[in-house]
């Protein structure tokens, strides 16, 4: 934590000194590597959707010469596809585009990330689900990208709802926290204490059931579920590609009609919910964080509005509308 926190505080000192053509900008990715880079950098690949939607926010993705396969936002069209993410990358590809830098996340093997670095090209890997971290991704991609006062723009964005959900979650006693259970993507694969996404049950006030330490993604029997009797099930989905409204409806319905789980009360009260892991990571993932909040704490997020959120936030730094669907039962 000590670690971090003090990264956090080098990066935003940087962060306030103007850059030149030629100064280099040296950054700590997740893995812990320094990463050295030489200003500008006018060229950039990116193996994440969230990396993606980072560097598009900044810079209307005016740098990205290579990305995955997603397309959000839709303008990226035209761009590359070289790897379907950072596990399956098309080195070749990439070795022959030679972009002044590579982003990907943990996927990325450190054998590929060697191959790339063995090319000339300057590769980062980062974290995009975990929202602190992602803030900082973006301040220092505004210092690499020549963006600063809108890195500054976006983190401020951010921050608002960032601190709006820990001052209402701060007057929640412990007593008051709701057990949650997060199955992530299949039928009974929990997201345990040590998975990525428990930072999204303690920021939303929950206390997280599955706390296995030693298995990020365990499966749990049914009747054990039924004996945890959590307040809240929320089925996390990939995001990996969009979904429509039906889709997620579907996924929450088989959740409810499981008959293993009709004795559950959290059935009963109907507080069972479904969201897109696309909200789950990047930029929007405050806007997962809002939904985890207002789910598991109604009464306090009554007033808060995710889906308009998100739909400001697409607007303001993507000139894009929403089409796809990121959260059953969205209005609740």
């Amino acid at each position: 934590m000590v670690r971090y926190g003090f990264l956090a505080f080098m990066i935003v000192l940087c962060f306030m000194i103007p850059l030149c053509s030629g100064d280099t900008i040296s950054v700590v990715d997740y893995t812990g590597k320094q990463v050295d880079l030489t200003l500008p950098v006018n060229r950039t690949i990116s193996l994440s959707n969230m990396a993606t939607e980072i560097i598009c926010a900044l810079d209307g993705g005016e740098s990205l010469v290579g990305r995955p396969n997603s397309v959000f936002p839709s303008y990226i069209d035209k761009v590359k596809v070289v790897g379907e993410n950072s596990k399956s990358p098309d080195l070749e590809q990439i070795v022959a585009i030679h972009p002044d830098l590579l982003i990907a996340d943990g996927m990325l093997s450190d054998d590929n990330r060697k191959e790339i670095e063995d090319a000339g090209i300057t590769v980062i890997v980062e974290k995009f689900t975990d929202p602190s971290r992602v803030i900082n991704v973006t301040k220092y991609m505004g210092q690499v990208l020549g963006k600063e006062e809108r890195a500054h723009e976006i983190v401020d964005y951010v921050q608002k709802y960032e601190d709006l959900i820990d001052k209402r979650i701060a007057a929640i006693k412990p007593i008051e926290k709701t057990r949650v259970f997060v199955e992530w993507n299949q039928a009974y694969r929990a997201a345990s204490t040590s998975s990525g996404y428990n930072n999204f049950i303690e920021k939303a006030g929950g206390v997280n059931i599955i706390s296995n330490e030693s298995v990020q993604y365990p499966t749990i029997d049914p009747e054990w579920l039924l004996q945890q009797d959590p307040s809240v099930i929320i089925r996390l989905l990939s995001s990996t590609k969009d979904y429509t409204k039906d889709e997620l409806q579907k996924e929450h319905d088989e959740i409810s009609g499981r008959s293993e789980l009709s004795s559950l009360e959290v059935i009963k009260d109907g507080r069972v919910y479904v969201l897109s892991g696309i909200v789950a990571g990047g930029l929007r993932s405050v806007i997962g964080e809002l939904y985890f909040a207002k789910w598991l704490h109604p009464e306090q997020f009554k007033d808060i509005d995710p889906e308009s959120v998100h739909k400001d936030m697409l607007e303001k730094f993507y000139g894009q509308e929403i089409k796809s669907s990121y959260a059953y039962p969205s209005g609740s």
